[in-house]
């Protein structure tokens, strides 16, 4: 809790303003109890609870039910000094607490502030009870807890732990597997090693001298796997539609390695992919679900799942929808609002770097990011994670890419391209016709400072997006997207603007001058390329304020005069 926090609270309490409503999970106020030794367990329970999840401030002597300001502020006795504290609560928690304490004079008033940081491993107090604080509550703190909140600060390791096996009982097939990937990724000294040197370079080899759990999942056959770990495991099955029998199967228990490729290898074979040309002649792809997305969602589903939890890693792949579900929750700290911002925290880290090390996924950001990015490119929505506790579900949605945008992002700098923050931006606004810094946080996963930042971007260094003119002098302003962007998003954006916009009227002023326009006039009056051209023309004829005219198909000779809706000329 920073002091500047506290001084805020302490400024307002009693002034019609109770202390419990300032409460927080960082922050909580407490009496002096009718003992010493009351009052020294109260304030343990209290910092146990603070200490078991992030850190906090206890404020002694006030009364967090009072409005009046003379009665909140109850102040401490001279009795409790500073140090009495600090060995009250060093000798009633388990592992001790060194506590800071510092005394508070606020209106006559003697305050003992009482500070902790996130503790480094759990804590109880004298009666052997842990409590973590949630919001404003001391819940109950049990063992399971416990070991996923030292999994996410790095302290437990289950890869890491020693198997039952030994180097000679691993397979030959899956070392040469490993060493070709360590060449393919450029660490051909490793790929040399003998077996046993190449895993003690890995860190696969325990210190009692057997391999690790996760030299197991690596190079184990997959007879000899599932002896020592009896939870590991893995299924696929195609549908032809969401709703009917599967007509494609597998399962079963290969190393890790074969396993990631096989799973993958059955995604792509019925992957649907359908062509797409640019301009210049540049040829790009549509596809259902993009490889490199799919591919680390399966990466993640495998190395970051829980091994000490039942369950296998489950593939559900339909034309509507690929279901990846994995055993365990996700690791304490990461939630689906916050996956694709927290920091990396590993729940199997030396299975994670090891993989790392073979190139097979990003260690950092877990894949997730680049699931986004792949999604977002072509013009889909982006993955959708769901915590079930016992299981994490990752869906990708189904269905063709929209070509309309993807067109409209390979004509943006690469840079733009491919920054996440701004393929999200631009795929809410295919859906809605403004954004601000606010709605922008919580889609993007950061401060709504951070959010203005991407929107500051988007206008001035990519002229994307303009703001409204009701809001352009407001620190945070409401934006829409430019009318030539949206002309050249044309079929991507899922609404339409009544009003005929500047474009239109460009438009429209230009066939009542010269009889028609063609796709070259477009691509000269706004600077479009032939396809947003082409998409500005289509919106045109669906408004029907413009028409074909003549009997030409398609090419340079097509022109379009006045439809049936053309606006009449006002003189």
């Amino acid at each position: 809790m920073k002091h500047h926090e506290v001084d805020a609270a302490l400024a307002v309490v009693g002034e019609g303003v109770k202390a419990d409503s300032l409460e927080s999970e960082t922050l909580d106020f407490k009496l002096v109890a009718e003992s010493p030794k009351a009052t020294f367990n109260l304030i343990s329970d209290a910092l146990v609870c603070f200490v078991n999840a992030h850190g906090g401030t206890l404020v002694l002597g006030v009364d967090d039910k009072a409005t009046d300001r003379v009665q909140a502020l109850r102040g401490v006795p001279e009795s409790y000094t500073v140090e009495g504290v600090r060995k009250g609560i060093f000798d009633r928690t388990s592992p001790p607490i060194t506590a800071f304490v510092e005394e508070r004079v606020v209106e006559g008033a003697r305050l003992i502030l009482i500070t902790v940081p996130q503790g480094a491993m759990p804590h109880s107090n004298a009666a052997g009870l842990a409590t973590r604080r949630l919001g404003k509550e001391c819940l109950p703190f049990p063992p399971h807890q416990q070991r996923e909140v030292m999994i996410a600060r790095g302290q437990v390791d289950w890869s890491a732990d020693a198997s039952s096996l030994s180097v000679s009982q691993l397979s030959a097939v899956e070392f040469e597997r490993l060493r070709r990937l360590l060449i393919a990724s450029g660490r051909d000294h490793l790929a040399e090693l003998a077996d046993r040197a190449l895993l003690e370079s890995l860190r696969l080899i325990a210190p009692n001298g057997s391999v690790t759990n996760a030299a197991v999942l690596l190079l184990a056959d997959e007879e000899l796997i599932p002896r020592v770990i009896p939870s590991y495991g893995y299924s696929y099955q195609f549908r032809p539609t969401s709703g009917s029998e599967a007509t494609g199967r597998t399962r079963g228990t290969r190393p890790l390695i074969a396993a990631i490729q096989a799973m993958t290898d059955a995604m792509e074979s019925r992957r649907e992919v359908w062509p797409l040309n640019l301009a210049g002649g540049v040829q790009l792809q549509l596809t259902d679900y993009p490889s490199e997305a799919a591919r680390e969602l399966v990466i993640n589903a495998f190395i970051h799942r829980s091994y000490e939890t039942g369950g296998t890693v489950d593939i559900e792949h339909s034309p509507e929808r690929m279901i990846i579900t994995s055993p365990g929750g996700l690791v304490s700290g990461v939630t689906p609002a916050n996956i694709l911002t927290h920091p990396s925290t590993p729940r199997n880290r030396l299975l994670t770097e090891t993989v790392s090390v073979l190139q097979l996924a990003e260690r950092t950001g877990q894949g997730v990011d680049r699931a986004y990015r792949e999604m977002l490119r072509i013009g889909k929505e982006p993955p959708l994670f769901e915590d079930h506790g016992t299981l994490v579900r990752a869906t990708l949605a189904g269905g063709i890419g929209n070509a309309a945008f993807v067109r409209f992002i390979s004509d943006l700098p690469l840079r733009a391209s491919r920054d996440i923050n701004i393929l999200l931006s631009l795929t809410h606004l295919r859906h809605s016709r403004s954004i601000d810094a606010f709605e922008l946080a919580e889609i993007i996963q950061r401060a709504p400072v951070e959010a203005q930042e991407v929107l500051r971007m988007m206008l001035d260094d990519y002229s994307l997006i303009a703001p409204t003119k009701r809001s352009a002098s407001k620190q945070f302003p409401t934006y829409r997207l430019r009318a030539e962007v949206l002309a050249a998003m044309s079929r991507s954006v899922s609404y339409r603007h009544v009003d005929v916009d500047d474009m239109d009227r460009k438009v429209i002023e230009h066939v009542r001058e010269y009889g028609f326009v063609t796709n070259q006039t477009i691509r000269r009056l706004f600077d479009l390329h032939v396809y947003a051209a082409r998409d500005l023309l289509n919106s045109l004829r669906e408004r029907e304020i413009i028409d074909k005219i003549g009997d030409a198909r398609g090419g340079a000779g097509v022109k379009y005069g006045p439809g049936p809706r053309f606006p009449k000329s006002k003189s």
